[in-house]
């Protein structure tokens, strides 16, 4: 299966979202925040991203502009497909514009959206 990278700083939800992607047979890669995805992204090459907007230290808008500018030294992390999940009103706050300039960007799901239906849609997007 795919290897997925949670980036949330919320732990139940990045347990929550381990638990559902380990049971579908995915392995999973987490981290509290931007910063921590980068280190995670050093030594990994995941095939799918689950971002959250709001974290402390570096958010998901500052990882993903981050992550592009280093994509360009290292193409094994350019258009990495993610999904950004957010309590945010993204519309509004003009998230959709950064997050949509990325290559890898799939679409927005609020917070509380069901790992299933996160799952669904990595799954649809990975042809698996």
């Amino acid at each position: 299966m795919a290897k997925i990278l949670i980036v949330d700083d919320d732990c139940s939800i990045r347990e929550l979202f381990r638990f559902v992607l380990e049971d579908s047979g995915h392995t999973v890669l987490t981290g509290e925040n931007g910063r921590q995805a980068l280190l995670v992204l050093e030594g990994e090459t995941p095939d799918f991203m689950v971002l959250d907007v709001s974290m402390p230290e570096m958010n998901g808008a500052e990882f993903i502009q981050k992550l592009s500018r280093l994509a360009v030294g290292e193409p094994r992390l350019k258009g990495i497909p993610f999904v950004v999940m957010t309590g945010e009103n993204f519309m509004e706050a003009g998230l959709n514009k950064i997050f949509a300039a990325s290559p890898g960007f799939v679409c927005f799901f609020p917070k509380m959206t069901p790992p299933e239906a996160v799952l669904e849609k990595i799954n649809e997007r990975l042809g698996l």
